[in-house]
């Protein structure tokens, strides 16, 4: 059997190694500029979603790479291990895993430009700048974290227009929702803990409870943007409200040495001994972003097994790749050859047999490097711009970075490090703002809020921890982006996900509190004189509070899940007005006072 080669779109690089960039979807969408190449990638992902579902590289297919229907991906051999599954959830290669993936994504877009689009729709004196266009094209990202945090303005209408050199016209949107003929269940979709996506024929989000019998609403498909908005601004106790706690979160991820290892900050799984601050990761960020994004109640972004379905997950994929790749620049040295990092997988899945270690030569299947199967591996995958991409923040060949003809390093670290600052340095800018006008740096306190939980803790079903500093002053979430074993990967179920319960794999969170502290300081009428941990240890005793939540909203008492680790850790952050300087986050200790003796608590003598 011959297998897919994914090569992303082809590219020439220019003489300093230029390549097209991703862009960020607002910048590009909203420029007159762009409106060829919209138009283009539109009309391309509409065609692209009505392939007939059977076919391999149908978006249907594509999408269900990730969960849902339990079939094979351009496979054609026996199952490494017990299970079937393509999962890298609470796994080393998540960061990894998902960049052929998007590229596969990628290149399907343009090759259904090329081959239908352009010769369907455009002039042949008017197709050598249409096909231009399209081997420009680069799949745009999503960045939640930027200020004001919105949906994408290309994805909020059920239609949208485009044009072509002879005609103008509006087709349905088809990053407003993926709609399918047939009701899912036809095609291999199944309800997933009770919510009835077999009986739909799109995708939602943040759509109410279910009902029996089910909503005509359901079946089509519900966009409550608004309450999606509503969830990406939650937690908003910064001075502006339009944006909430993902940028301070997406802050410390990227800034100077936060993470003790590769592992730390790839993933959310849990690894014996790490410091406080390794319990954030991207993929713990990344989790917030689907459970806000789909809602509560089941809409599918939400759900591992059938997120991929709901377009936006490109979009936002695309910006998690964004970050790790802005994290390798300022890390270039940080990886995971070093067999201390490697992370055994009991049971293994696809590529992984039962019991090894998964290191960068592990193969991320089903993603092939060609037509021999050979698999992508992590080292494949590790430089993106070879395969034809970078991002805003990431061009080396700018002028800029030049003088003399020569490349400068420290010029280019430095303008990746302001880029990061003048987007999501939250909390820094709060601190800087609060010292004395001379001051060139400051150091303050830090406060985080660690969580630790197994990730199958309630049989694999999704849950969220909800960290409050008072009674109602809700300030932020760690969302297990998890399904039943059984309800995602291949025929027998993922191996991956099943190894990890009965594993009883531990994953993390972490809800960073500093600035709600502050807030509390600077109301006169509460009882916090300072950020000192003597005055914050005893104020926390009383004010820091914890619940668990599942689908619906349904709370679960916390003597069912005892798992459950909460924990207060105490650090400081170093802030410089250098807007080429990161903060830095160092000497976290735990305060076990304030959560020991306590449901869910993490006790003086309990450590991980």
């Amino acid at each position: 059997m011959s297998t897919f080669p994914i090569t992303g779109v082809p590219f020439t690089p220019g003489p300093r190694g230029q390549v097209p960039v991703r862009q960020d979807v607002d910048s590009w969408y909203l420029n007159p500029q762009n409106g060829k190449q919209v138009s283009l990638f539109l009309v391309a992902l509409q065609k692209f979603q009505q392939i007939p579902y059977a076919q391999k590289l149908s978006y249907f297919q594509i999408a269900g790479i990730h969960g849902l229907p339990l079939i094979p991906w351009d496979e054609n051999t026996k199952a490494q291990g017990r299970g079937l599954g393509y999962c890298t959830h609470n796994s080393i290669l998540f960061p990894t895993w998902h960049r052929p993936y998007l590229l596969l994504f990628e290149q399907r877009l343009y090759e259904i430009m090329i081959q239908e689009v352009i010769p369907q729709s455009v002039p042949p004196n008017d197709r050598p700048e249409w096909t231009a266009l399209a081997k420009d094209f680069r799949l745009p990202f999503w960045d939640w974290a930027k200020k004001p945090t919105d949906l994408p303005a290309i994805a909020k209408d059920p239609t949208i227009s485009v044009f072509f050199p002879q005609a103008k016209y509006s087709i349905p949107n088809p990053l407003y929702k993926f709609t399918t003929t047939e009701v899912m269940g036809n095609l291999g979709i199944f309800d997933l803990d009770g919510v009835p996506y077999s009986k739909v024929k799109a995708t939602s989000k943040c759509p109410p409870p279910p009902k029996n019998p089910l909503q005509n609403e359901w079946i089509n498909g519900i966009q409550d943007e608004a309450q999606v908005v509503k969830n990406l601004r939650a937690h908003a106790w910064y001075q502006n409200r339009d944006y909430g706690t993902i940028g301070e979160a997406v802050y410390r991820l990227l800034s100077e040495n936060y993470f003790s290892t590769y592992d730390a900050f790839a993933s959310t799984r849990l690894t014996q001994g790490q410091p406080p601050a390794d319990y954030l990761s991207l993929e713990g960020i990344h989790n917030n972003i689907h459970n806000w994004t789909g809602g509560d109640n089941g809409g599918h972004i939400s759900s591992p097994p059938v997120s991929s379905f709901d377009p936006i997950f490109w979009l936002h994929h695309c910006n998690v790749d964004r970050q790790f790749a802005i994290w390798q620049a300022l890390n270039p040295n940080a990886w995971f050859s070093d067999p201390s990092q490697q992370l055994t997988d009991p049971e293994g899945n696809w590529s992984t047999p039962a019991g090894q270690k998964v290191n960068p030569k592990w193969g991320l299947a089903p993603f092939h490097v060609n037509a021999h199967g050979q698999y992508f591996n992590s080292d494949d995958i590790r430089d993106w711009q070879k395969y034809g991409y970078s991002y805003p923040e990431l061009q080396p060949w700018l002028e800029k970075y030049w003088p003399n003809g020569q490349f400068s390093q420290p010029l280019y670290t430095a303008s990746i490090r302001a880029a990061v600052n003048n987007l999501y340095s939250n909390s820094r800018s709060v601190l800087l703002d609060s010292t004395s006008g001379s001051d060139v740096q400051t150091s303050q306190h830090d406060y985080v809020v660690n969580v630790i939980y197994k990730k199958f803790a309630l049989g694999g079903d999704a849950f969220k921890v909800h960290i409050y500093v008072g009674k109602d002053k809700e300030v932020g979430t760690v969302y297990n982006f998890s399904a039943r074993p059984e309800e995602t990967g291949g025929p027998e179920g993922c191996g991956n996900c099943r190894s990890q319960q009965e594993d009883e794999t531990l994953a993390t969170g972490q809800v960073h509190v500093t600035v709600p502290l502050l807030d509390d300081v600077q109301n006169s009428s509460i009882a916090l004189s300072s950020l000192h941990p003597d005055h914050v240890e005893e104020y926390l005793k009383k004010h820091l509070h914890w619940k668990v939540t599942k689908l619906y909203g349904e709370e679960v008492p916390l003597d069912s899940i005892p798992s459950l680790k909460v924990s207060l850790a105490v650090g400081t952050g170093d802030h410089y007005k250098d807007e080429t300087q990161l903060s830095k986050y160092h000497s976290y200790r735990v305060l076990h006072s304030v959560t020991e003796g306590r449901a869910g608590g993490l006790g003086r003598t309990e450590h991980y």
